[in-house]
């Protein structure tokens, strides 16, 4: 199992993390059995034991993805991205077992932590299992970012060209539903990290992080995050993730029939987002039954695919 590699999403603006997430992660997880790959740009990473997959300039963060991922001849992949810094050590034998899992089940994406909150937590079982979850087809985040292992050949299906990485965890996520995606998340954490770099600057327990470790950070590539900058800075992403939860929640319910929650909840949609037009078609929609809406968002999603591809050509 363990000829499955372990990717790690990054670009050469953020070289100045490679050195310390290394460390950390060889500190939290010294026996990783994982191929160790790192997808760049045009620099080298000089860390022993990890091999760079250069891809040339950015055109967009899905492409970016893509490119590395067409140079792995591996069914599966463990994807990461450079600034998730484990906090806690790793049993190895647990994050095998989910690989075993995901490939005795061909499970598209299995995630190796549940969300962070207030992304809710699956609650179907997935059959045989008490620690593992089905995750729903219309939650918030069905596609995300975190550390998971992927089917590959089912990344690259909802892996636009033009996506930016906000683009991929939401438009992706509603591509997955249509697509009668299986992605399973465990109930408890199997990997405990800490996002370690919001809006390009670091943040202060990030350092901590890597000082615990004995990992090196050079501060002249990046700043630091004083800390009430970045209180408002994540209260400021609360709301907008608040909004996602609440316009998910009301497509949710319509799809489900019960027009009177839609209705409550599209309206604490905009009660946060007043001028979302996006609000207001999946209120009328929404009233005209779960299969207008349906059709409005597969036109919706096709808009933003073609939107997405059209940016990347033209780059």
């Amino acid at each position: 199992m363990n000829n499955i590699p372990l990717l790690v999403v990054s670009c050469d603006k953020y070289s100045d993390l490679w050195g310390p997430f290394f460390r950390v992660f060889r500190t939290r997880w010294p026996d990783c059995p994982f191929d160790l790959y790192l997808g760049t740009n045009h620099l080298t990473c000089e860390v022993p034991g990890v091999t760079t997959i250069n891809i040339g300039d950015d055109h967009s963060w899905a492409a970016g993805v893509i490119a590395m991922l067409e140079k792995l001849p591996a069914t599966h992949v463990i994807l990461f991205l450079e600034d998730f810094f484990l906090t806690e050590m790793v049993d190895t034998d647990a994050v095998l077992r989910l690989v075993d899992i995901s490939r005795r089940h061909s499970v598209d994406c299995l995630r190796l932590a549940p969300l962070p909150p207030p992304t809710p937590l699956p609650t179907r079982l997935a059959a045989g299992y008490e620690d593992i979850g089905i995750v729903e087809k219309d939650t918030p985040y069905l596609i995300a970012t975190q550390p998971a292992i992927w089917r590959k050949d089912f990344l690259l299906k909802i892996l636009v060209p033009g996506f930016s990485a906000w683009e991929f965890e939401h438009t992706a996520s509603t591509m997955a539903e249509f697509m009668d995606a299986q992605v399973w998340g465990p109930l408890k954490p199997y990997l405990v990290y800490e996002q370690g770099v919001e809006k390009g600057k670091w943040k202060p327990s990030a350092l901590k992080i890597c000082h615990n470790c004995g990992a090196e950070v050079v501060l002249k590539s990046r700043s630091v995050f004083a800390q009430e900058e970045l209180d408002a800075h994540l209260n400021s992403s609360s709301t907008a993730s608040r909004a996602h939860d609440q316009k998910m929640a009301a497509i949710q319910a319509f799809q489900a029939g019960n027009r009177l929650k839609g209705t409550m909840n599209v309206l604490s949609y905009l009660s946060l987002q007043p001028f979302s037009p996006q609000g207001w078609i999946i209120l009328v929609s929404g009233l005209l039954g779960a299969h207008v809406l349906r059709l409005i968002r597969k036109s919706h999603l096709k808009v933003k695919i073609y939107n997405a591809r059209r940016r990347s050509v033209a780059i």
